[in-house]
């Protein structure tokens, strides 16, 4: 897609960063774990929020009626089960939130009041997410771009979904109450690319503060999205800076396709949908269909409605309609939905289809579409598709939707402010003036200061980004100031750090033996990957020579110099290398060899 910025479209980001140490509100370890030690379980349901009213996605989230088990693990308690009150929030994990607050400009709370955010769908055993905002109103800058930075806020982790089978779902309690620090943007972002760039910006400053875990999943990314001042799209789950420019540009065309089939059917004058279902089991007792015969030897019914105006909007490649229908009725557990737009196929013939548009009183800009339901879900099930198709009229729905490995899904409604209500078990914390003054000397140089000053040092900008993204510029700049030679520091540290294990000890051997003179620069990365047997034989001190070393080499081979003359060249070489590599540059072996072997050739000649 085009990648300039659109005016039209609004995008935000919301990057759950997990903190290290203890848990929020307890004194476990924050460390995942998978020492499982028994199991509990549990049934969820919706309540009302501080204003009386019930969250729409809190209701569909209940209508599913799961039951929850989860796992009991070593770095679990009573608090994560919910037996016992939330303990006194971790302080190093507020001071880390304030870190965060302040580097990203926001302006800090009086008081952190701690709200209670219903989330029922298991993934927190009490039924709700404790958060508090810690700072507001903040500026990003990246490159010319001022972004807004809504809020920061400090919050639990919620558990870890472990499998699904049918109505059970199985969590572990090991990640619950790890500190998360959540920061939301403005919706100031323009293109899926800027996307991608300023999550990895601010992802670089926030870890500066030093507080943030540097595990691959302890990082997770939220975004939301609108399109020429339409509704919101909170989409969650974004695994990757690269995935979220690939579903951004997807949900793009999602949206930009929904607003268009909203276009044409105003145009055609549709006005409303009101399904008319009818149920078809008599018909359809004639057809070939598997699954049409298999629904109604289980007793099941087969509901058929005429879909006004919807003919070539279900499915025809560009229009997918019948995949946001299918997409609502599969998250509530009902299955999916046969529409005209991918028929003739499972079995119904075209003959099939004839009658049944006959049946139903279909128009030739008419769809039709049917559904297999038990008795208890056919109600649930039609009002589904009826409310579907009329936010087809509108365009866009607000509603969160998952991140997928080829687009976005259907989750839930977009929870609105019904969910949130007091926390009534941790007292207000009052921000002290004098604990926000000691936070802010804690306040680490911005990103493009650190960069400066390591350029400063000699390394290149991308050299110093590198070391900063990943975390070792301290170690970086130690190992300049005791070796020199910071080209090569920074060549080797980068080495060192793509290494699931890291061995600073070895690489400060390494960099101790250049800074001596015993090797040279190009075999740096060779010597940190042979074994520790290779590194200890090369020798400290400088008796042996390039000339005492090429000497002893033509001496042992004379025969061969004897016979080939010149020719014997390249494989003294390769010996020769075998035995200075690293020690003395190659250019200067192969001018000492050549030397060596010429004037041995002369002395041969002048003894004839």
């Amino acid at each position: 897609m085009n990648e300039e910025k659109n005016k039209n479209i609004k995008i935000g980001l919301e990057i759950h960063f997990q903190v290290k140490g203890r848990k929020l509100f307890c004194s476990c370890e924050g460390e995942e774990s998978d020492n499982y030690r028994g199991k509990i379980v549990r049934r969820l349901r919706a309540s009302a929020g501080e204003f009386s009213n019930t969250d729409l996605a809190a209701i569909q989230e209940e209508r599913k009626r799961n039951e929850f088990e989860y796992l009991i693990t070593d770095n679990s308690c009573l608090v994560e089960m919910d037996e016992e009150p939330p303990h006194s929030p971790s302080q190093d994990a507020i001071s880390g939130a304030f870190i965060v607050s302040f580097i990203l400009g926001c302006t800090p709370v009086d008081n952190i009041d701690f709200m209670r955010k219903m989330v029922i769908d298991g993934s927190n055993t009490s039924g709700f997410q404790r958060t508090g905002i810690i700072g507001i109103n903040g500026v990003f800058h990246h490159n010319d771009r001022k972004i807004g930075i809504a809020s920061v806020t400090l919050e639990e982790e919620a558990c870890k979904k472990i499998e699904q089978k049918g109505n059970v779902v199985t969590y572990s309690l090991d990640r619950l109450g790890i500190p998360l620090i959540e920061v939301s943007t403005e919706p100031d972002i323009r293109s899926p690319r800027e996307a991608r760039e300023i999550a990895e910006a601010l992802g670089i400053a926030v870890r500066r503060s030093g507080y943030i875990r540097r595990e691959v999943s302890s990082i997770r990314q939220d975004v939301n999205i609108s399109l020429d001042s339409g509704n919101r799209v909170e989409i969650k789950g974004v695994q990757s800076l690269s995935q979220i420019q690939e579903v951004l540009e997807y949900e793009i065309e999602r949206q930009t396709i929904l607003n268009e089939i909203a276009a044409k059917l105003r145009g055609k004058g549709v006005r409303s949908f009101r399904l008319k279902p009818l149920s078809i089991n008599e018909i359809a007792n004639s057809w070939k269909s598997n699954i049409v015969i298999k629904a109604i030897s289980e007793k099941k019914e087969v509901i058929a409605f005429r879909l006004e105006g919807l003919s070539g909007f279900l499915n025809n490649g560009k229009y997918r309609l019948g995949r946001e229908i299918a997409e609502r009725l599969r998250v509530s557990g009902i299955g999916g939905i046969i529409h005209s737009d991918e028929l003739p196929n499972y079995g119904i013939t075209s003959e099939n289809i004839v009658k049944l548009k006959e049946y139903l009183s279909c128009g030739e800009e008419d769809a039709f579409a049917f559904i297999i339901v038990d008795k208890d879900s056919k109600a649930n099930a039609l009002k589904i598709i009826e409310e579907r198709l009329n936010e087809a009229l509108i365009g866009v729905p607000a509603e969160t939707r998952a991140a997928t490995p080829d687009g976005t899904k259907f989750l839930r409604p977009l929870p609105g402010k019904s969910r949130m209500y007091p926390e009534t078990d941790i007292p207000i914390i009052k921000v002290d003036h004098n604990f926000l003054d000691e936070i802010k000397k804690k306040i680490p140089p911005t990103v493009k200061e650190r960069a400066s000053h390591l350029m400063n040092l000699g390394v290149s900008e991308q050299e110093a980004m590198n070391a900063i993204w990943k975390e070792y510029d301290d170690i970086l700049e130690n190992f300049i100031r005791e070796f020199g030679n910071p080209k090569s520091v920074a060549k080797l540290l980068a080495v060192v750090f793509s290494k699931q294990e890291k061995d600073l000890d070895k690489a400060a051997r390494i960099l101790s033996l250049l800074k001596e003179g015993l090797i040279t620069k190009d075999v740096l990365e060779d010597l940190y990957n042979e074994s520790d047997k290779n590194l200890s034989g090369i020798s400290k001190s400088k008796e042996e020579s390039l000339e005492s070393v090429i000497k002893e080499i033509v001496d042992s081979n004379i025969e061969l110099v004897r016979e080939r003359g010149n020719d014997s060249f390249k494989p003294l070489m390769g010996e020769a290398m075998k035995k200075l590599r690293g020690k003395v540059d190659g250019s200067k072996v192969s001018e000492a060899l050549k030397k060596e072997i010429e004037s041995r050739i002369r002395g041969m000649e002048s003894n004839k």
